[in-house]
């Protein structure tokens, strides 16, 4: 007796078979003929991911919804859909499916799973938290939820809950190289960065190919000042990883760290692609869109636009390389400013057709475009030969009669700053409280005046200094006022801000206290900064431990004005 053969289970199963092999377009072959049977749901469901998976969504969404109208209550529909909102970023929608996928079954782990994903991408950590826990009740030997977990409370800065839960996903999965470069990326958030190099070189010893152990590992070697070790592991995350825009960017600052401009400037080209730099391009997406100027151009009598980008420190310490452009290419320059710095810039930077403030002007007409950060690159500067104005001032104040300071005899009069913008890069590590400058602001021989806006300024009045520190802050509208204060001051002690930038090309005498592994335009061991004609430079000898630097400069401070100062003063 022959056997019957179910012609559309046949579709099926071979269907099935290039699906699970990835082979979509020979799957959707046979799935499209079992469409036409409209009873059965796990059929359109096949054709349904195939189509999304051959990123045909339109098509795959038009099945989804088919099998609604035959099954609403129906979960693993609303998962699938989820996941087809999620792979075209419409995230809210993705979100809403998952939930209505867990509506109608409490315990399917896959949707939470992805939910909390989202979460995360979201920066909605808490919410990613819990929703992991829940996984973790349904299926406690999902491991890996640990580490999800784990890393959520690292966003959080709650590091000790994320040591807790790498450590518990390590015990429970030994082998996995996740789970150990998670733990090291903790430790490097704590600076402690040898414990973190040995689990990333733990984790790479479990994956060799792991592009991104590769990458934290070299984090963690930067900050021991093991560069040529940093910049090697870069280079092995790179080659695993060709368009790994965090790697290179990171590697870049490592050469500009060790003073390699060629290589550095080149890398630094990369920060275009960061995540960070997307909203501000598709905000200036009239300057993005038009032609960048490169070496090969003739822009000769051409209108070039030079634009600003990143914090007022960047647009200061940037601005010595804007001068030079007119001549070297015979072009009109045009320089976009941010607001507060267009009347500082109108009366240092001579050699520029106009300014225009980017916030409150039109953008003008123009040829070209460059970033100013990017002039190094475009000048091929490769040596510390080839930075300009290391021995002069580049920017100037005018006077200000509202900033007139009337000096006493014997006073010294400083500045002082203390505070970052939150939103930089690496706030916790240049930040101190004002509590520290207490021996200074408590000695009658100096006259201390903030240069503190922001938050980070309500210390004076928390503190209970408003007696002894001078504010005028409020009256700080833009950074040609500040110069003209800083103008009248005998000396400006400041954390690695804008204020120390501008106080530098102002050519005053700067004193700047610097974490263990600052920024690279500070490099890593100088006592004096290679951009700056006046600016001493005074470094932690540990991570986070600012005593003994405040020491160094009370201790100048006594030796320079021949004052005895206290400095056992409370700073806590």
């Amino acid at each position: 007796m022959s056997k019957v053969v179910n012609i559309e289970e046949e579709l099926f199963k071979k269907g099935a078979f290039y699906y699970n092999k990835r082979e979509y377009e020979k799957a959707i072959k046979y799935f499209s003929h079992l469409f036409l049977n409209y009873k059965n749901l796990e059929y359109k469901l096949a054709l349904a991911n195939t189509l999304r998976n051959l990123k045909r969504y339109k098509d795959a969404f038009i099945i989804y919804k088919k099998a609604f109208e035959q099954d609403r209550s129906n979960a693993t529909i609303f998962y699938h859909v989820g996941i087809t909102y999620e792979r075209i970023g419409r995230l809210n929608e993705a979100i809403l499916a998952y939930k209505d996928t867990i509506k109608r079954d409490k315990n399917y782990v896959s949707a939470y799973n992805n939910l909390g994903g989202i979460f995360y991408k979201l920066k909605r950590y808490e919410e990613a938290i819990e929703v992991f826990k829940e996984v973790l009740k349904l299926k406690p030997d999902y491991h890996e939820i640990n580490s999800n977990i784990g890393s959520c409370y690292s966003k959080l800065k709650d590091y000790d809950k994320a040591e807790k839960y790498h450590k518990i996903s390590i015990k429970k999965s030994p082998k996995s190289a996740g789970a150990y470069t998670n733990l090291g990326n903790v430790y490097n958030n704590l600076y402690r960065y040898k414990e973190a190099e040995k689990l990333h070189k733990k984790s790479l010893e479990l994956d060799p190919n792991g592009s991104n152990s590769h990458a934290n590992l070299a984090n963690s070697q930067k900050h021991l000042a093991k560069f040529k070790n940093a910049i090697d592991s870069y280079k092995k995350a790179i080659e695993l990883n060709p368009n790994f825009v965090n790697a290179h960017f990171d590697l870049a600052t490592t050469y500009l760290m060790i003073s390699d401009f060629k290589n550095g400037f080149k890398e630094y080209e990369w920060r275009f692609k960061k995540d960070e730099m997307k909203g501000h391009i598709l905000r200036y997406k009239d300057i993005f869109s038009a032609p960048k100027v490169t070496k090969e151009m003739d822009l000769k009598d051409k209108k070039i636009l030079i634009h600003v980008e990143q914090g007022f420190g960047d647009s200061i310490q940037f601005a010595r390389f804007v001068e030079s452009f007119k001549d070297r290419f015979g072009s009109q320059v045009i320089l976009q400013c941010r607001d507060e710095l267009k009347t500082l810039f109108e009366n240092s930077l001579k050699n520029v057709d106009s300014f225009y403030a980017r916030e409150s002007e039109k953008t003008p007409e123009f040829d070209y475009q460059i970033s100013m950060l990017s002039l190094p690159y475009l000048y091929e500067v490769a040596t510390l030969e080839d930075i300009p104005y290391k021995t002069k001032p580049y920017l100037f104040a005018k006077e200000d009669e509202e900033f007139k300071i009337k000096k006493e005899k014997d006073k010294v009069y400083i500045g002082i700053c203390w505070g970052a913008s939150n939103t930089g890069e690496s706030y916790d590590g240049k930040v101190f409280n004002l509590n520290y400058f207490k021996p200074i602001i408590l000695n009658d021989k100096f006259v201390l005046y903030s240069l503190q806006v922001g938050e980070d300024s309500k210390q004076i009045k928390e503190l209970g200094f408003e007696d002894k520190v001078i504010d005028k802050t409020s009256k700080l509208s833009d950074f040609s006022k500040t110069a003209s204060l800083i103008n009248e001051l005998d000396l400006v002690i400041s954390s690695d801000t804008s204020v120390a930038h501008l106080s530098g090309a102002l050519g005053k005498e700067t004193w700047v206290p610097l974490q263990k592994m600052p920024d690279w335009r500070y490099r890593y061991k100088d006592s004096l900064s290679y951009l700056y004609p006046n600016m001493k430079l005074f470094r932690q000898k540990s991570f986070q431990k600012w005593d003994n630097v405040f020491d160094s400069i009370i201790d100048k401070l006594s030796f320079n004005y021949k004052v005895r100062i206290d400095k056992h003063h409370d700073k806590n």
